[in-house]
């Protein structure tokens, strides 16, 4: 029998042993936690990678290169360059073979001596700026760990030549840990797709050397105004040394003994290589460098590729336009421009003895009101004021507004308005009188409008409604007049309120197109540097006045008959092809307008003095209708003679010109008259309106 104490010891012995079983379970429980713990964090990492890879892979093999031009590009309706801004061009591209052997041993030696014997990625450099970044990052621990993958703690490179490719023409110059895998699947993808020499060849064209050049070659003629296969080994071996901080680096700029410093350490790694030798290092090192800095540019047409900035502006904002490298194709006929700028300049010799110091034009296709021309002065050297897209008076040639509004609101062609002396009422009394100094009587509209008489304007701005004449105005697209009605008052029926002679032309375009109108535009299509085409606005063309109205108008300022009264049968309105054309000329003679069209052009023009300083008596007819005229004729020189097109639902009677009422023959006096439908006049017309005046 066991004694007491013995008992114990045993009992104390199993104790211990259980605990040391429930231990060594609790340890074994716990390092198979462990195991499943890390294994799982093993597997999400993997299949993660896996995962970032095959999506990164797919990315690559959709993703378009970009050529990192930053120059702004603009071409005409043919493709024809007319406009390169300062920026990095567009490389000009050349094959590795035609690039000399300094120049490229020269690259090696700057940015990746080993390139030719790794892979995509250099693991020594990568380790190398891996420890630079540990050593970077800030905080400690698990916040060390987390700043290292953010994009701010990410600083170090160790990029290969490759990579480097991959970054300037594939990815952002984001830093961050995501991005640099994406940037090791691409550099890994691209070296499956091409060879060593194919991806040299790539980066020599596409590498940013600084000063806008981009590619070995522009770097050549932007530095020293060279050829690439003209460079020597001083010239090759600063140009090798840039892309690695292009800013800081630059031999034109402030830190040229940086530049210096630089070569230097090229031409060594070079020497150090056997790629030179010491003397040839020497002397290239010593060699006085004839530093250039030679930047090109192209404006043929100023106003009008300001014009398409602007426009470029309003759609894309302005950050986005300067420095991406857009290619703009616009609806620039350079053949129509030349015609115009010459036309301009020729008149304004003829006229400058009246005092006429500055002509502006402005050319449209009314079938898709796309701006094909655009001369906003005579000068750009001494204005760059785009008189063009500028606020002036059109005085009568906005007459057509209002005669297009009287029309939609019930009176015709035929409808009789009274020509005699009338006060309108104000302080001062408002009194208009004609251009000849003369009045008419009773005269239909067609007679009213043709002949340009001032106070059947200011009675039809009246009858109509001053509110219902700007509403009309901006539905055939004039953006200014934006102050009220009561603001303008009876005057606006005389254009003296403020508009643009692109916009008048606009408003123009929309009869020539029998009411329709799409948003004006100079703008055919935009790509990125990435060769893709950005979306525009929509343009879509709408019937913002009626097809008939649009006739009758075109019908009236294309009779030479009817305005023969005014101007004489034979005066630079008339042409040898139909065309429809209105003048204008405000109170001092300070603005000369003219605007005009055919069923494929519209052009307008403008001619006076910048700061609205009066001309010698030059009216309408008498300044701008010359450039008009000549114009539009160089215009349709080729084009086949064409009547406005008239719709279906014209209706036409023979009236009496002289009482709007139906005519009991047909032929002289009487004339052939165009309608609506319900406005032809049935027995005496009624005229009980002109009681007011």
């Amino acid at each position: 029998m066991k004694s007491n104490k013995e008992v114990h010891i045993t009992s104390y012995s199993n104790k211990i042993a259980r605990t040391g079983r429930a231990t060594l379970k609790f340890l074994q429980f716990l390092g198979l936690g462990l195991s499943l713990f890390l294994l799982g964090v093993f597997l999400t990492v993997f299949f993660g990678t896996l995962g970032l890879y095959f999506k990164y892979s797919a990315d690559f093999n959709n993703i378009k290169p970009q050529n990192n031009s930053t120059q702004l590009v603009m071409y005409d309706k043919d493709g024809v360059e007319f406009f390169r801004g300062f920026g990095a061009a567009e490389p000009n591209r050349v094959k590795l073979v035609d690039i000399p052997e300094n120049v490229k041993k020269a690259t090696l030696a700057a940015e990746d001596l080993e390139f030719y014997n790794h892979g995509p990625i250099y693991l020594k450099g990568l380790a190398r700026a891996a420890y630079i970044n540990w050593q970077n990052a800030s905080g400690d621990g698990f916040d060390k760990l987390k700043n290292l993958f953010s994009e701010g703690g990410y600083s170090q490179g160790g990029s290969t030549i490759t990579q480097q490719l991959v970054k300037n023409i594939y990815l952002t110059s984001e830093k961050s840990f995501e991005r640099k895998i994406k940037e090791a699947v691409f550099s890994s993808k691209l070296e499956e797709k091409y060879s060593k020499d194919q991806i040299l060849e790539m980066y020599l064209n596409e590498i940013y050397y600084g000063e806008q050049a981009l590619g070995i070659k522009n770097a050549a003629r932007v530095f020293f105004d060279k050829d690439l296969k003209d460079l020597d080994l001083a010239e090759a071996s600063m140009l090798a040394g840039l892309p690695q901080a292009p800013t800081y680096y630059d031999p034109l700029g402030v830190n040229y003994i940086a530049a210096k410093k630089r070569q230097e350490y090229v031409l060594q790694q070079m020497i150090a290589a056997k790629m030179i030798t010491l003397d040839e290092g020497k002397l290239a090192a010593n060699e006085p460098l004839g530093l250039v800095g030679k930047q090109d540019a192209l404006d043929k047409y100023p106003y009008f590729s300001q014009y398409v900035k602007d426009e470029l502006v309003a759609k894309f904002g302005e950050a986005n336009i300067t420095n991406k490298g857009l290619k703009v194709y616009t609806s620039l006929d350079s053949g129509l421009q030349t015609i115009a700028e010459q036309e301009v300049k020729d008149k304004l010799v003829t006229l400058a003895y009246k005092g006429a110091s500055n002509a502006a034009t402005v050319i449209v296709n009314p079938k898709d009101n796309t701006v094909i021309a655009m001369v906003g002065g005579s000068d750009w050297s001494k204005s760059k004021v785009n008189v063009a897209d500028s606020l002036r008076q059109p005085g009568s040639s906005f007459k057509p507004i209002v005669y297009a509004t009287a029309l939609e609101n019930g009176f015709s062609a035929a409808s009789i308005l009274v020509d005699k002396p009338i006060s309108f009422g104000g302080n001062p009394a408002y009194s208009p009188k004609n251009y000849s100094g003369g009045f008419s009587g009773y005269v239909t509209v067609r007679n009213a409008l043709a002949r340009s008489l001032n106070t059947t304007a200011v009675e039809m701005g009246k009858l109509v409604g001053i509110d219902k004449v700007i509403d009309m105005a901006h539905n055939l697209g004039i953006t200014s007049l934006n102050a009220g009605a009561d603001n303008y008052g009876l005057p606006l029926a005389l254009g003296s309120g403020e508009v643009k002679l692109v916009d008048m032309v606009q408003a123009f375009s929309t009869f020539a197109d029998l009411g329709k109108r799409a948003p004006q535009t100079t703008i055919l299509s935009v790509k990125n540097n990435r060769d893709e085409v950005l979306t525009l606005p929509n343009r879509i063309k709408r019937q913002v006045l009626s097809e008939d109205t649009a006739y009758i108008i075109s019908s009236i300022l294309s009779d030479n008959n009817a305005r023969s009264v005014t101007f004489g049968s034979v005066s630079p309105l008339k042409t040898d092809k139909v065309t429809a054309v209105k003048t204008g000329t405000t109170d001092n003679y300070s603005d000369s307008w003219t605007v005009g069209y055919s069923p494929d052009f519209v052009v307008g023009v403008w001619m006076g003095n910048n700061d609205h300083t009066p001309m010698r008596k030059v009216s309408g007819v008498e300044g701008a209708a010359y450039i008009w005229h000549d114009i539009i004729t160089k215009a349709m020189a080729n084009k086949p003679n064409q009547e406005f097109a008239k719709p279906a639902t014209i209706r036409e009677a023979w009236i009496n010109s002289y009482t709007g009422a139906l005519a009991t023959w047909q032929g002289r006096p009487n004339v052939l008259e165009y309608f609506k439908e319900g406005t032809v006049p049935t027995g005496n017309p009624d005229k009980s309106y002109l009681k007011q005046f």
